[in-house]
């Protein structure tokens, strides 16, 4: 939601900050590296694309402010580069939780993971984590997460953060792409222990994400619900 503007992406850390949240996640790639040329989503992720040196200038601005940057990148080149500026942790996109060579290579980094889930199957999910576990690489956290865009609350099938606390013994939490709130309370209620929310300036700036983003004033309240929910959780 930063439009390839890096103003605009320091503009959001400043507000993420004055929100409470306790971290911002960008997405850093290079379009030819997951998209070949002819794709329909190709010009797309290309106009929003920030190169490294804006991604560096970007950490340095977070890190003069004490407080944490990280990314999910979608290709190995952009994993390096991240490493490189010495990001704390690392989130594996739902979309490549297949991608074994991206896992492994991450995973060989020995930081922190969040991988989220979407439409992975359990097997899936064992595999992303033995990955994980073959390279020494046990800082692991899972995010249920509804792959929809935007993803309605009546879909968000929030039982299956019980199944994965179950079935794993990594903390657990929720990637939510709606605009809803009660969403996120309900499933913080049921367990989870992170939150990632698309997260905007203002919903009516052009771009496909801004209209189900939260805006900073709903998410300082969000993230004032959430630590409220917490005590009364005991």
């Amino acid at each position: 939601n930063h439009n390839g503007d890096i103003k605009i992406a320091k503009q959001m850390i400043d507000k993420a900050i004055e929100s409470g949240v306790d971290a911002i996640k960008f997405q850093t790639y290079k379009s030819e590296e997951f998209l070949t040329e002819s794709s329909e989503y190709f010009n797309f992720f290309k106009n929003v694309e920030l190169s490294f040196e804006e991604f560096e200038e970007i950490s340095n601005y977070a890190k003069n402010k004490n407080f944490t940057f990280f990314s999910a990148p979608f290709d190995i080149t952009s994993a390096d580069f991240l490493n490189q500026i010495n990001v704390p942790c690392f989130k594996i996109a739902s979309s490549d939780l297949t991608n074994m060579p991206l896992i492994r290579h991450i995973a060989k980094m020995k930081k922190p993971m969040i991988i989220s889930t979407g439409i992975g199957t359990i097997p899936e999910i064992e595999d992303a984590i033995n990955w994980c576990l073959l390279e020494g690489n046990t800082q692991l956290a899972l995010l249920h997460c509804v792959a929809n865009y935007p993803a309605l609350p009546e879909e968000a099938n929030l039982n299956a953060i019980s199944t994965m606390m179950n079935k794993f013994s990594f903390p657990i939490g929720y990637s939510d792409n709606g605009a809803s709130t009660l969403v996120d309370l309900t499933a913080v209620s049921m367990g989870a222990s992170i939150i990632e929310k698309h997260f905007t300036l203002d919903k009516k700036l052009d771009g496909p994400d801004h209209s189900f983003s939260i805006e900073p004033s709903e998410l300082k309240q969000l993230v004032s619900q959430l630590h409220i929910l917490k005590k009364m959780k005991g």
